[in-house]
């Protein structure tokens, strides 16, 4: 691996093979599923809550029905979730994770391997210069949203 020089090079460089990590980990662990993207997204948003509508979790994704209804189609067939009619609306069509669906996320890879070539006075300054990172990366993310759109 050459050397970077530029520090934003070296912290995406560093983003992308934690990316890709998680990808094949995902991948071998829950038929690639990943929890920021597709199905896995929205395995990540039902754990948040208990039951919800496929309207809710269309609204709250901003995923299209159609769309959404393809998704939540592969994840029933897979076995991650199911889905029935409320009793209150027949109209509406809830969907509930199974047993599998809730274990997606709760068995997560071992992010600690990744700081083993650190001593203890290295992990602490890492964890003090990330949250720095994240504290500028957030004022950045106010300055530059319009509430309107998030």
């Amino acid at each position: 691996m050459k050397k970077k020089s530029d520090l934003t090079d070296a912290l995406l460089e560093a983003h992308n093979f934690l990316r890709r990590y998680m990808t094949i980990w995902y991948g071998k662990n829950f038929d690639g599923l990943d929890p920021q993207q597709g199905q896995g997204l929205i395995l990540s948003e039902l754990r948040r809550g208990q039951i919800f509508s496929q309207k809710e979790i269309g609204l709250a994704l901003d995923i299209r029905p159609q769309s959404l209804g393809e998704l939540l189609q592969k994840l029933e067939a897979n076995g991650y979730i199911q889905r029935y009619r409320s009793t209150t609306d027949k109209r509406a069509l809830l969907v509930e994770l199974t047993e599998k669906g809730e274990n997606f996320q709760q068995q997560k890879p071992d992010y600690h391997e990744l700081f083993i070539g650190l001593n203890a006075q290295e992990k602490k300054l890492l964890k003090t210069f990330l949250e720095k990172i994240s504290a500028q990366l957030n004022e950045l993310i106010e300055r530059e949203t319009d509430d309107e759109f998030f």
